[in-house]
This record gives C-alpha cells, structure tokens and sequence, in this order.
C-alpha cells in the first residue's frame, strides 16, 4: 500500500498598491470586504453537535446505520435483538461485533462503546454506530424519526480519542453518499490496520473508494488512543478529497472525485478472524470495553 504525501503547506500572500494613500486606503476597504464576505461564507457552520444532554440530538443523528439501498432501514437488523439495531457487516464476516443504541452514551460528549457478547447470531461482540441519513421508516413504538444532516463543498472536523487498537479495535469515521444507490465511500478514519513500519496507536488509514485510487496510511507519529485529536476532510465535489489530523493537511485525492451530498458515520466495531492478514486481532489483553470519544463534531460551508 502507498503510504501518505508530503503535507500541503502553500500560503498565498496579496500586497495593495495604489498612487495616494486615499487610493490605497480605499482599494484596501474594498478588499477587505471581499475578502470578509468569502470568509463569512467559508466559515458558516452547517452542524456544530458538542453532544451535550443525555441523549443524541434526533435532528441529526440515528443510533443505527441505513442507506439509500436498504431504503433507510438499519442495515443486518436481527429481530430476535432490540429494534432498531444494524450490522456492519454480514455475520461471520469481517466484523465481529453487531451494533446496538444500548453501547451509545451521550454526557457532555458522545461515548461508542464495544463490548465482549452479544445476542445476535454471527457475531461474538457488541458495537455502535451512529449516522446522520435522513429517514422516516416506521420500525415500531418508540422510533425516532430523524431529519438527517447531508453535506455537499464542506469541511467536517471530528475531535475524537480512540480506544487502544492492538487488540482487534475496530473504530472509523466515514460517510456514504446521500440518496444514491452507489458512488465513492469515503473514508476518514479507519483504525486497527497493520503496516510492519507502523505501531497500529499511531496509523491512520484513510481512503476515498473511486477507480484509481488506494488506501492510505499515515504514521501520525503519536499515541491516538492517549488523547483526543481533530480528523478532518475538505470535500469539493468533483475536485478533491482533502484530509487532515490536527489541522494538517497530510493526503489529498483528485482522481474520480464524487458528486452528490454525503451523510456521516461514526462507529466502533471489533474485527473478526477474516480480517487476520491485515487488521490487529483480539486476544486475551483485548480489554472487555472498548471506547471511542467524540467530543464535537463541525461541518462548515467551503
């Protein structure tokens, strides 16, 4: 696999000339205007969630994963185990774990938790997964219908502290197109993966999955389950997948870029035995509960 390009760190500098200081000075104004009205626009915040309160703001959010081909309804939904709950993935496939709004926690901040046992056929841990597809199916009594929150020429931050990842944890940040059937899953976060030259606490795998392009993997040369940091993408349909840690702009992709509004999700899963050749792997010092933390999740306007 290729591993990470050499940061992007062009700054563009503007001088004002003019003949008088009255010129100059009003040349300057109106600039800055220009300038002010771009940056207002820039920085207009579509979603700003810190998850304050003791539950997940329905408006955005679902405590399951859906899809336009599964027509909104929680993907591998089990009905002997609570209703709505999602998969991942398909049983004895590569994930281990069947998600449930049970290891979701919100208290001034967003806990996903994956713990050892479940009740679902095929799978031998419980996750979560929350993501902001709008829906209105009906799943029976005590379903929250959710608005949805889409993006589409934004910037999404996600300040998150991941649990341990040698043991098989399975934690990612990642988004789906929005009322499409198909198009690229980006992908910002995966965490677990190996790479001989990376300690998996430090690796960051990241991939925009369109034809011609590979996943990434970036050594962010720190301890990523020892606090929290910012991971953040900068979509431009059509142009560019840009991605960052901590500010830093450390990959970009420009090839088969998609077009279309996209939904975010958040999830905390464990791999299963399939996934051996290419993800760390529960063992005996895999802790019972895994967590990963969000603090604050921010989209603003590009």
């Amino acid at each position: 696999m290729a591993h990470r390009h050499a940061p992007d760190l062009r700054l563009s500098r503007r001088r004002l000339l003019g003949g008088s200081a009255a010129v100059t000075f009003a040349a300057a104004v109106g600039v800055f205007a220009a300038w002010a009205a771009r940056s207002e626009n820039a920085s207009r915040v579509l979603l700003d969630d810190v998850f304050a309160g003791q539950s997940l703001n329905w408006n955005h959010w679902n405590p399951y994963i859906c899809d336009n081909n599964s027509k909104g309804r929680p993907w591998l939904m089990q009905p002997i185990v609570a209703v709505p709950s999602s998969a991942i993935g398909e049983m004895n496939g590569f994930n281990a774990s069947y998600a449930l709004p049970s290891a979701i926690r919100v208290d001034h901040g967003l806990t996903l938790r994956a713990h050892r046992g479940t009740k679902a056929a095929g799978y031998s841990w419980t996750g979560s997964v929350i993501c902001s597809r709008p829906t209105s199916n009906n799943f029976g009594s005590g379903t929250v219908h959710t608005a949805g929150f889409t993006f589409a020429d934004a910037r999404v931050d996600v300040r998150a502290k991941m649990p341990d990842l040698t043991g098989g944890q399975w934690p990612a940040i990642w988004f789906l197109p929005a009322w499409k059937n198909d198009g690229a899953e980006i992908d910002l976060f995966e965490g677990g993966f190996l790479d001989k030259a990376i300690n998996p606490n430090r690796l960051m795998a990241l991939n925009l999955i369109s034809n011609g392009n590979q996943q990434q993997f970036l050594d962010c040369h720190t301890d990523l389950s020892a606090d929290y940091h910012t991971y953040s993408i900068e979509y431009r349909q059509g142009t560019s997948v840009k991605y960052f840690f901590d500010g830093l702009n450390v990959y970009t992709y420009t090839r088969n870029v998609p077009v279309g509004p996209y939904f975010i999700i958040m999830s905390n899963s464990i791999a299963s035995v399939h996934t051996a050749n290419w993800h760390t792997q529960v063992s005996n010092s895999t802790p019972a509960i895994n967590l990963m933390q969000v603090s604050h999740v921010r989209v603003r306007a590009l």
